[in-house]
């Protein structure tokens, strides 16, 4: 099988997802964990570097439970043996469509790919394409890559690269006022379908763990500032660490049958389902409040009190603000 490319700024999870289905699509007999892990954009450069570890096995089983919460029909195949399992999604139940708008959003952005085929940053990269034998006059046939991330995440990423301090507005959950945080960047993880980010702060003399949301104002630089470097190990570190906290953080919820709280809390990662009542993981309390007010009455928090405070009071501001 073919290798696909890949960027030297790492892979997004969006991206590793849609790679994984491309590859899977095309294989009619499907392909197994190791087969994937070698060759599929998003985990090959990992697993060359470190093998199969478990931080890369959390990561696949983590797709595979995004992919299906997507609705995409991910199969397994039934082995006496787990490391033997093959994976694949049948074509006959899956493909994509474009609606009339969406394939005019395609064209438009393949028309502005081709304009800019000829500018400064293009010129760079046929160049770096050429040093490796490919054909740089093939850019132009390139497809535009789009990368879904939050605001920050550009600054935030260069700074971590260039080894730089930054300072952000940050608004902590239920505060009306943000902080200005003075941070060393040291790793960028996206979780649960969100960026976290873990700096040392300058100001507090401890690492901590930032979401890229609530930056709310411009990242900005600073020179001559002490610098906190990550080690080769700080990222892997760092996803553990959201490992073990979505481990150890669960909330039981009263959940109303075949609803859509049903139907996404029972695909989260985790889950554990006894009749109506769900166990369900979660890693940032005011974040998962936010989720479950969008079910309203189809999922009741039951445990932890805090939560289910904090789902009641912004029910209860709702209706405020709407009264």
């Amino acid at each position: 099988m073919p290798e696909l490319f890949d960027s030297p700024d790492g892979v997004s999870a969006e991206e590793r997802l849609l790679c994984l289905v491309l590859a899977l699509l095309p294989s009619d007999r499907g392909m197994s964990k190791a087969d994937i892990f070698a060759t599929v954009r998003g985990y090959r450069d990992e697993f060359r570097a470190q093998g199969a570890t478990e931080a890369l096995n959390r990561k696949f089983d983590r797709d595979k439970d995004d992919l299906k919460s997507l609705g995409i029909p991910l199969t397994t195949s039934e082995t006496d043996n787990p490391a033997d399992a093959v994976y694949s999604i049948p074509k006959s139940e899956y493909s994509f469509s474009f609606t009339e708008r969406e394939l005019a959003l395609l064209t438009a952005a393949g028309a502005v790919w081709s304009e800019s085929a000829h500018s400064n940053e293009v010129r760079e990269a046929q160049i770096r394409l050429a040093a490796a034998d490919a054909d740089g006059h093939d850019l132009v046939a390139y497809a535009p890559r789009v990368e879904m991330h939050d605001q920050a995440y550009g600054p935030v990423a260069r700074a971590i690269t260039d080894g730089r301090v930054i300072t952000f507005p940050y608004l902590k959950p239920g505060e009306s006022k943000y902080e200005q945080r003075v941070v060393s960047p040291l790793a960028l993880v996206d979780y649960d379908g969100r960026w976290h980010l873990l700096a040392y702060d300058h100001k507090r003399n401890a690492e901590r763990t930032f979401l890229l949301r609530r930056i709310v104002g411009k990242v900005g630089n600073l020179t001559g500032a002490p610098q906190a470097t990550p080690t080769p190990a700080t990222q892997s570190e760092f996803t553990a660490h959201l490992d073990a906290l979505w481990d150890s953080l669960t909330a039981t919820i009263r959940v109303t049958p075949e609803t859509k709280a049903a139907s996404v809390l029972g695909k989260r990662r985790g889950t554990v389902i006894a009749g109506d009542t769900y166990t369900v993981h979660f890693l940032d309390e005011a974040v998962f409040a936010d989720e479950l007010c969008e079910y309203g009455a189809e999922a009741v928090v039951a445990e932890p009190a805090s939560l289910r405070a904090a789902v009641v009071a912004r029910l209860e501001r709702l209706v405020s603000d709407h009264a």
